[in-house]
């Protein structure tokens, strides 16, 4: 009995050592890893730190335990990580793990005040919160990983599987991305060169100002010819708003009226057939007395009319433009009343940020560029104020296309998220609206989804635009692209959506099931190198020599697979040397590969070198 009572009482205190109880008593444990807000079943990199601290918790005794966090908007915080180090603290730990660069300014921050306690950053070095600088502190061991070895997999993977024309989607400002980059070329041109296999690669970085790539595009609204179409078609005249067009039988068209003339206020909507034989009652309108409202086009021509009437205390909400010197728009509005303002679109590279009134009427969101001004009890003038994007802006160019008779709306420049609105231009006589259709300056698609491309008047969300980029990669006939070390990364699976499933994209660092196959950093085994042989104030690289790299597939072919092996074994051994990216850019090793042409069997086309152009 007390032998089985012995091993109920182990299988609990395990259960509370490794899933993280929040007992006082359980508390108390030799290794910590505070998370990055994600479960350690995650299938990333707090999975891969759980499992190399379990593992080497048990090889030696030891306990350990896991915290994770509630962050905050999002993001890991110093205070909310100071936190459970200063509970891990109380209850004995010997080692915090510290999985990322979220930890960077907290390790700088925090553990000198922890003496007693070894720090492991992983994937990261510690610096401060507004200066990027490495900083080496006494009591944390940093790991790093060998990026350089990690791109030269995925190249020689791509290569060896049949790949010939490939791409790399990289970050200027960023070495690690640089070295991913100058890896990728290194092992296909080992691969390449083996199998006396001409191939071509493309470069480009996203954020390089030396790439002179045009992310802009335009949505152009399109015509028919009514004689073209063999269905009937009628007449929407719309006096003072939206809608006028011409549209099928059974179309339902959306007509809104024209901001009211100072000191009035929309009345109703005038209803009139202008077919003979056929009633005005027979327009089918949705209501009269509302400013927007829906029609359902039936077999006449119609003239629809907004009107208005005088307001009694109406009070005018004037928007400005950014400079306040002109009025954008105009809303009249009775006493009491409220209405819904929207600022003008920002200008290139800005973003809206706030509205300035001295009007006491209330703004229900005054860091929103669509808010509602409620409790108008005078004239109300508001001032929208831009700044400087943090993100970037891509300018979309709204036009009218043959068949339209005056200007489209919706121009302007966007960020990633934006909701915009286009309105097309009236179809001149003999014309109806069509649809829209959007293109780069490349001719590629754009990526943006509209709610009703066959509408005059259609919303999408603005997209993230580097994926363009891809695009134009395999629009030119690439079908292998890496995108090691790129905070974009994301926007090369947004283009292999965009194109094809066939095509393959190879990821860095954390596993990812969409990719062709990830070139991953073992933050797993790199923590028990760590953990057996600590040594604060210092850099651990991580590489096939300690196994702190691999890859998630190679390939089904057991000759590539033992060639891969072969090859992994001679970087670990030293016996394959790789050139690092210098300066912190791929354009460096571009201009290396350029002037020395290391291969004959290699091409690099940087996208940013002289001479290279592409579209």
């Amino acid at each position: 009995m007390k032998k089985i009572i012995s091993i109920l009482m182990c299988l609990v205190l395990a259960c509370c050592i490794f899933a993280g109880c929040t007992k006082q008593e359980d508390l108390k444990s030799d290794i910590v890893l505070i998370t990055n807000g994600g479960a350690v079943n995650d299938d990333g990199y707090n999975q891969s730190a759980w499992e190399g601290i379990t593992a080497y918790a048990e090889e030696n005794s030891m306990t350990c335990r896991y915290f994770q966090p509630v962050l905050e908007d999002g993001k890991i915080t110093v205070e909310n990580v100071e936190k459970y180090v200063s509970l891990s603290a109380e209850n004995g730990a010997k080692f915090i793990i510290l999985p990322g660069e979220e930890f960077a300014v907290s390790a700088y921050e925090v553990a000198a005040a922890y003496p007693e306690i070894n720090f492991i950053l992983i994937d990261a070095m510690p610096h401060s919160a507004d200066d990027t600088t490495d900083r080496f502190v006494n009591n944390v061991m940093s790991v790093s990983f060998d990026s350089a070895q990690s791109g030269f997999l995925a190249g020689y993977i791509s290569v060896m599987n049949g790949n010939t024309e490939l791409g790399y989607f990289g970050e200027f400002a960023s070495k690690t991305s640089a070295n991913y980059g100058a890896g990728f070329v290194q092992g296909a041109v080992y691969a390449a060169d083996s199998l006396g296999k001409p191939v071509t690669i493309d470069w480009a970085e996203y954020d390089s100002a030396l790439l002179d790539y045009n992310f802009n595009f335009a949505i152009q609204a399109c015509y028919e010819k009514v004689d073209d179409q063999s269905e009937d078609t009628f007449k929407v005249n719309v006096v003072d708003g939206l809608g006028t067009g011409t549209y099928t039988e059974g179309t339902n068209v959306t007509i809104t009226a024209n901001p009211a003339p100072e000191g009035k206020v929309f009345d109703k909507w005038e209803v009139k057939s202008d077919t003979d034989g056929v009633k005005d009652k027979k327009v089918n309108v949705s209501s009269k007395s509302d400013s927007s409202m829906n029609l359902i086009v039936e077999k006449c021509d119609c003239t629809i009319t907004a009107t208005y009437k005088d307001a009694e205390g109406a009070y005018n909400v004037d928007v400005m433009n950014a400079d306040g010197d002109k009025i954008a728009s105009t809303y009249n509005v009775g006493e009491n009343g409220e209405c819904e303002i929207t600022a003008p679109v920002a200008a290139e590279n800005k973003v809206f940020d706030h509205w300035e009134t001295s009007s006491s009427a209330e703004l229900e969101n005054e860091q929103s560029a669509v808010t509602k001004v409620k409790n108008i009890n005078e004239n109300v003038k508001l001032i929208p104020v831009y700044k400087t994007s943090d993100v970037p802006t891509f300018n979309v160019t709204v036009v009218t296309g043959e068949g339209g008779d005056g200007e489209s709306t919706g121009s302007g420049s966007y960020v990633k998220g934006d909701k915009v609105t286009v309105v097309s231009a009236p179809p001149k006589d003999g014309y109806m609206f069509s649809h829209w259709v959007n293109v780069d300056a490349y001719g590629n698609s754009t990526g943006i989804a509209m709610d009703n491309e066959y509408n005059y008047s259609a919303t999408f969300e603005m997209v993230d635009r580097y994926a363009s980029i891809c695009d134009t990669m395999f629009n030119h006939g690439v079908t292998t692209v890496f995108n090691g070390g790129n905070a974009k990364a994301e926007a090369a699976f947004t283009s292999k959506w965009d194109f094809d499933y066939d095509l393959n994209v190879i990821a860095a660092g954390e596993k990812n099931k969409d990719a062709y196959t990830t070139v991953v950093n073992n933050y797993g085994e790199a923590i028990k190198d760590c953990l057996a042989d600590f040594q604060g104030g210092s850099v651990s690289l991580a590489s096939c020599a300690t196994d702190g790299i691999y890859s998630t597939f190679v390939s089904k072919d057991e000759k590539i697979q033992a060639q891969y092996d072969e090859v992994y074994k001679a970087l670990a051994d030293g016996k394959i040397k790789l050139i690092q990216a210098q300066n912190g850019a791929g354009y460096d090793f571009c201009q290396y590969y350029e002037e020395n042409k290391p291969s004959k069997c290699v091409t690099l086309n940087g996208w940013f070198l002289e001479g290279i152009q592409i579209g």
